[in-house]
Order: structure tokens, then C-alpha cells, then sequence
């Protein structure tokens, strides 16, 4: 910073200033700080930066899968939003296991990260107790309450007014999808959501149960669940709807003229018009924001007070979801 300020003819309280983004310095001066930086080959040890402010602006973000399309889309929006807010991210993976999960919060931790957002729809509370001893900590887009923790997701009244639409649709017998992961909480408390929709709109509704590698038995499952009489079916993620319309195309099923299915989430490729998937949106973008503004408050005022926010989702219509006919 020395050589910064020797080179730019400026005071190195002005080169401090700059380098921070302190709004009590001009454009001018910041342009010309800046760019002798660059020239000089100087990167902002943001690490020490922090302790001597005493403040950490740098956040961790673990997510469960970038390549899936909903948890990318998600990533991308809370990078967006701490860009906008001044905090820097820190990005580690897990695997859907608790050892992962523990070891991508001890990565995070390790960087010095000031608090952990998580974003995993199979997060165990261990994992989100674990980071809490340490840093504010956020739990976004999981599947059920954790009133100890400040959370953000879904809410969970978007889940039965699907169900509801399915049977408005004239379906009295709709098989539900059902994860056997025991660490999907997201897929759980879907599938509890959904069985409670049809049920109190008057359906039959029983479990088409999967497991974690769904192309295995899907085709199976769903030729059962339809030899029973199911005209629809909901799948707890858009994914999950893509295998299930997939085989239905193979054995030459008509959707929606002989069954209907319906998704969850709603982004990417999965919201595209030519894939035509009746579905409900989550929005990262909106989920995202309140997550990051939440971490701010929790970084800037300390109150150790877990506030939970719900948001809503949007129906996308589609044309995988329409009335009970005959035709096969």
C-alpha cells in the first residue's frame, strides 16, 4: 500500500480508503489508486483486512449441487447479492452425507468465513448445528422448520395449492413421489404437502417410492402405480417429472390425455415452454435475497435472533396437467 501511494502521489490513508470502497473518497481518486494496484500487480488481502477491522465481510455459501440446475440457479443469485451488499463468497460442495457436509463447513470456517449460508435440500441439522457454534448461520431452500436457525424457503402452502390444481383437474386417485434418502427433508416435507393437499381436496392419494438412483425402478413403479388406477402423478422436483414423462413417452402413455404429471421448481431447461412441464417456480432470485439480507442484519446487528421467511412460489401452467380422459 506504501508503493501504491508513493507511485499514485496520493496519502496512503487515501489508498486505504480507496482499496476499501469508503465512500469518502473521490471517483477520481479511487480510478487512479485502482489502476496503480493493477499496474503494481497489488491484491487486497481481504483476510487481514478483516482482522484489522475487527468485521469479517466475507460469507460462506455450501451448496449440495451446482450442476443441478435449481442449486446453480441459486449460487448465482447469492453470488449476485453479495456482490451488491459488499460481502465476499467463499463456495464449498458437499455430498448428500454428514461427513461431507461437517467437512465443507470446517473448509469454510477454516477461510474464515464470518457466517454459512446453506443450501441444501438434504441438510442434516447436525451439519447446520455445527456451523452455528461458530457463525451466524442460514439455512435456505431446505424442507422443513428449524426454528433454531434463521432459514428462508418456499413456503410450504405453494406445495398444496398444486395439489390442489391437480384435482380441480378431476383426479380422485394421484400417486405422490416419494424419496427413501433419509437426509432428502426437502423431498419429504414436499411429499407430506402434497399428500395433505389431495387428501383435504377430496383425492386418493398413495406413494410411488424411490430411491436415490430413480432410473432404476421408476418404470416400474409408475406402470403400477397406473395398472391401480392413478390418472396423475406428482413428482417431488422437476427432474423427477422428466423420468416419469420419459417412460410414459416409451410404453406410449399419452400425458396428459391418459395421465398427468406434474414437477417442482421450475427453473432452467425445466421452465422452457417447448417442455411444456406443469410446475411450480421457486424463486432463487427472491430466495437468494432474503437469505443474503438476513445474513447482513445477523453480521451487522449480532441480535442472535433466527428469523424464518417464506416466499412464494409462481404456478407455471404447462401441458402435462389436464383433466381425466380414457385414451391411453
Amino acid at each position: 500500500m506504501a508503493d501504491i501511494a508513493r507511485v499514485a502521489k496520493v496519502s496512503p490513508s487515501t489508498v486505504s480508503r480507496a482499496l476499501s470502497g469508503h465512500p469518502k473518497v473521490s471517483d477520481t481518486a479511487r480510478k487512479l489508486v485502482l489502476e496503480t494496484a493493477d499496474r503494481l500487480g497489488y491484491v487486497r488481502n481481504l483476510g487481514a483486512a478483516s482482522l484489522a477491522s475487527s468485521k469479517c465481510d466475507a460469507i460462506g455459501l455450501l451448496i449440495r449441487d451446482v450442476g443441478n440446475e435449481f442449486y446453480g440457479g441459486l449460487a448465482s443469485c447469492v453470488q449476485y447479492e453479495t456482490d451488491d451488499t459488499g460481502l465476499s463468497l467463499l463456495l464449498a460442495l458437499s455430498e448428500d452425507s454428514l461427513e461431507s457436509q461437517l467437512a465443507a463447513v470446517r473448509n469454510l470456517l477454516g477461510h474464515g468465513v464470518g457466517g454459512i449460508i446453506i443450501a441444501s435440500g438434504r441438510i442434516s441439522s447436525q451439519t447446520a448445528d455445527y456451523a452455528a457454534k461458530f457463525v451466524p448461520t442460514v439455512v435456505l431452500a431446505t424442507g422443513y422448520d428449524m426454528p433454531s436457525f434463521s432459514s428462508v424457503r418456499i413456503d410450504p402452502r405453494c406445495e398444496g395449492s398444486l395439489a390442489r390444481r391437480v384435482v380441480e383437474q378431476g383426479h380422485k386417485k394421484v400417486a405422490v413421489t416419494a424419496s427413501a434418502d433419509v437426509l432428502a427433508s426437502a423431498l419429504h416435507a414436499r411429499t407430506a404437502n402434497f399428500l395433505t393437499g389431495l387428501v383435504v381436496a377430496g383425492a386418493q392419494a398413495t406413494i410411488l417410492s424411490l430411491p436415490s438412483h430413480i432410473e432404476d425402478v421408476i418404470g416400474t413403479e409408475v406402470d403400477k402405480a397406473i395398472d391401480s388406477g392413478v390418472t396423475a402423478i406428482m413428482a417431488g422436483n422437476d427432474s423427477i417429472a422428466l423420468s416419469i414423462l420419459e417412460h410414459l413417452d416409451a410404453i406410449g402413455v399419452s400425458c396428459p390425455g391418459y395421465v398427468s404429471v406434474t414437477g417442482f421448481d421450475g427453473v432452467g431447461t425445466f421452465r422452457s415452454p417447448l417442455l411444456g412441464l406443469t410446475t411450480m417456480e421457486q424463486p432463487v432470485g427472491e430466495l437468494a435475497r432474503a437469505a443474503v439480507s438476513l445474513m447482513k442484519d445477523l453480521l451487522d446487528n449480532d441480535s442472535g435472533q433466527p428469523h424464518q421467511v417464506l416466499v412464494d412460489g409462481t404456478f407455471v401452467v404447462g401441458r402435462t396437467l389436464g383433466p381425466v380422459r380414457s385414451e391411453r
